[in-house]
């Protein structure tokens, strides 16, 4: 293990420095973690490009990062169940364990918890880092780590599908297919859903879709007219308030529709006469909870593709390119892989 670590602070002028400092020491309850692959997740190039997202600001440096494997290299007098050298991802949210939230499981509703990467809690665009023992979940030898850095947003499609009501083999929508759309997809049809149509404005991204399962694909920049009535689920990844308020629309009646993005502005337009008259379904997503498990099970067992959808990888100490990149070429990138 080296007696370095380097840590990439991201500033409110939308400046990365790497700075050098010591490798960390592992609490009782803890394991030290040496960072092989990290993800970059829209809501990091949130607070690269406007220096915030809903709530949090950056309002000094920080480390971003939450879509993190790598291999454990330290553990605590109290630790269970690990062992140095263990391939592990990194579950980013972490609970106070003790609250009605927590103790029913749903954790991620804890009003205490403490997020990665949220300012002004660091991440893990780092080499190493000490967390909670509980909040690391060990991959097979034979995963890729560059793989398991995607297990995290492929939690979040896990939970979508799971938030979901719809019977085996229903038709799905799947509104905006970058990342958390194409493994919404995936994960759709790996929990026994039928046909899935996926809609978006990127031809590259509707190809690819195509190649990871969709039944069909719908270019919204090519559509003149309203569509209707045309699954038994909706998912929104898109993050889009006007993709957002046509999602009632959507749905058949007697439907469910899943909101896993986060509209810009927050306030959305939305026919409630048509929630009401169509009697729906509208749940809510917020990241993940116990999906981590099935996550990995599926990247591992094929169900889900998440090679595919890494298209660029820059090491760690050109961590501000990989940000600029991403950032200024949507169409061209789906999932940027930081490597250590």
């Amino acid at each position: 293990m080296s007696n370095t670590n380097r840590m990439a602070y991201l500033d409110a002028q939308h400046r990365f420095t790497l700075i050098e400092g010591p490798v960390p020491e592992p609490r009782e309850d803890e394991v030290i973690v040496k960072i092989v692959a990290n993800g970059i997740c829209g809501s990091d190039l949130h607070f690269f490009n406007e220096g915030r997202l809903g709530n949090f600001v950056v309002t000094k440096p920080y480390i971003p990062g939450h879509e993190a494997s790598g291999v454990i290299m330290g553990i605590g007098s109290k630790v269970q169940g690990l062992s140095v050298g263990n391939h592990v991802v990194i579950e980013p949210g972490i609970p106070c364990g003790r609250c009605r939230y927590c103790r029913s499981g749903r954790y991620n509703l804890c009003r205490e918890v403490i997020f990665l990467s949220a300012p002004p809690i660091n991440g893990t665009f780092c080499d190493y880092i000490a967390i909670r023992y509980d909040s690391v979940h060990v991959i097979p030898g034979n995963m890729l780590l560059e793989h398991g850095a995607l297990v995290e947003p492929t939690a979040v499609a896990v939970h979508a599908v799971n938030r979901a009501r719809f019977c085996k083999g229903d038709t799905a929508v799947v509104v905006g297919v970058g990342p958390i759309g194409l493994l919404t997809l995936q994960a759709f049809k790996a929990a026994g859903g039928g046909k899935v149509i996926c809609m978006d404005k990127i031809p590259k991204r509707l190809e690819l879709a195509k190649e990871l399962g969709a039944d069909e694909v719908i270019d919204i920049a090519q559509v003149n007219s309203e569509l209707h009535d045309i699954a038994d689920v909706v998912f929104e990844t898109a993050g889009s308030a006007k993709a957002t308020s046509t999602l009632f629309e959507l749905v058949r009646p007697g439907g469910c529709v899943v909101q896993i993005g986060w509209p810009g502005g927050n306030i959305v337009d939305m026919n409630i006469a048509t929630f009401i008259d169509k009697e729906l379904d509208y749940v809510a997503v917020n990241r993940y909870a116990n999906a981590f498990q099935t996550a990995i099970s599926w990247i591992s067992d094929g169900r889900i593709n998440v090679e595919s959808l890494i298209t660029h990888k820059y090491p760690l100490d050109q961590i501000e390119e990989a940000f600029r990149f991403t950032l200024m070429n949507p169409t061209e990138t789906i999932k940027t892989v930081v490597v250590n």
